[in-house]
């Protein structure tokens, strides 16, 4: 297993993820964004099934929809509970696969949802649709599935390296910022955080780094996917969805 897998990763990054959303007002968004989605279907209950610190199932347990989560790291699932304890919300957080839900999650819901980047975690055609395959198996019928990713077809073309994420922010008695750095290889994206940190509190600065690899899928491609694995109905509109 490579050193800039998914799972090492977000098990580094858990303590630092918020430093990415400069308020909750921010975080609130991402749910409202999906809310008129959900309307639309008639959704009442989500497995969000790449969960991390609980960014998506905490609102929309907050917004009243029934939400499971799962994460494949373990730290992130340790401050995703701690925010929902904090709000006194009752979500069935799970440290599982994506590819193998089934092991974990025995229900069916009316939305599985991956946000954020994901599914391009999977490096191979086969596991991506090993994913895809699990999530539709654990939708209700008529159910739904969302994902978000980035969008590889313009990263591809323009191949920018640099990208400023957060420049002189304050969290946690630390200042930072945050740059984003990608390398291009022939079949990867590799993804590079750097942090520039400095202690509030003893001015020491020092500067961090947390690398994952990433499979750039094209639209065109995830699209396909979705559809060999039985979805219908399947658009894109900023969100890809795919009905059972």
């Amino acid at each position: 297993m490579s050193e800039y897998n998914a799972e090492n990763f977000y098990d580094k990054i858990a303590s630092k993820y918020r430093w990415f959303f400069s308020s909750q007002d921010g975080i609130m968004k991402r749910a409202n964004d999906i809310k008129p989605i959900l309307e639309k279907f008639n959704v009442k209950t989500v497995l969000d099934c790449s969960c991390g610190d609980g960014i998506q199932a905490i609102p929309l347990a907050k917004m009243g929809y029934s939400v499971d989560a799962g994460d494949i790291s373990a730290n992130m699932l340790k401050k995703a509970m701690e925010f929902a304890n904090k709000e006194n919300l009752n979500i069935n957080f799970q440290q599982a696969d994506f590819r193998e839900l089934e092991k974990t999650f025995t229900h069916t819901y009316d939305c599985v949802l991956s946000l954020g980047n994901s599914i391009p975690h999977l490096m191979t055609e086969q596991d991506i649709k090993k994913a895809l395959l699990s999530i539709y198996n654990r939708l209700n019928p008529n159910g739904i599935i969302l994902v978000t990713m980035r969008d590889y077809d313009e990263m591809l073309a323009k191949k920018n390296r640099f990208h400023p994420m957060r420049i002189n922010d304050i969290h946690d008695n630390f200042r930072y910022s945050i740059l984003y750095v990608f390398d291009y290889f022939p079949d990867i994206i590799r993804f590079n955080i750097i942090y520039l940190i400095e202690n509030m509190e003893t001015g020491e600065k020092h500067m961090e780094q947390e690398t994952v690899d990433y499979n750039p899928i094209k639209k065109a491609d995830f699209i396909k996917y979705l559809k060999e694995t039985g979805f219908v109905n399947v658009d894109f509109n900023g969100f890809y969805i795919g009905q059972k």
